[in-house]
């Protein structure tokens, strides 16, 4: 399988799952201080989700896709868990007007590409 294709997918994967009507004001709102944890959860289940139809849909082996499904839900909720008490535990990050608010943010995003590229590799 060609891992060009599955890391674009995974990424576009990621874009609706962040960025769409996916992510729902419940979700979204556990996320800004990493609790309650259950709706981070749901919104990382989407993530794995998503991720895991895309794998199969290009005919990778379930032995390998339910391992990198598992793979995101664990991360992906990790990572916003962090994020959203960082937010809690600093709370000028809450604020785009704050510089730090950015940097966190794209620590953020960069923990969940590197995530997507592991899984890329993994599936290989």
């Amino acid at each position: 399988m060609n891992s060009t294709i599955l890391l674009l997918a995974l990424f576009f994967c990621h874009f609706l799952a962040d960025y769409t009507h996916l992510s729902t004001a419940w979700m979204l709102n556990a996320k800004r201080l990493g609790k309650p944890l259950f709706p981070i959860l749901a919104h990382a289940g989407v993530h794995a989700f998503l991720m895991g139809v895309a794998m199969i849909v290009l005919g990778y082996n379930f032995d390998v896709v339910y391992k990198l499904v598992l793979f995101q839900l664990i991360t992906h909720f990790a990572i916003d868990v962090w994020k959203g008490r960082m937010n809690g535990w600093f709370t000028f990050l809450q604020s785009p007007a704050n510089k730090g608010h950015w940097i966190v943010f794209g620590i953020d995003q960069y923990f969940h590409a590197i995530v997507i590229i592991l899984m890329v590799q993994f599936a290989k």
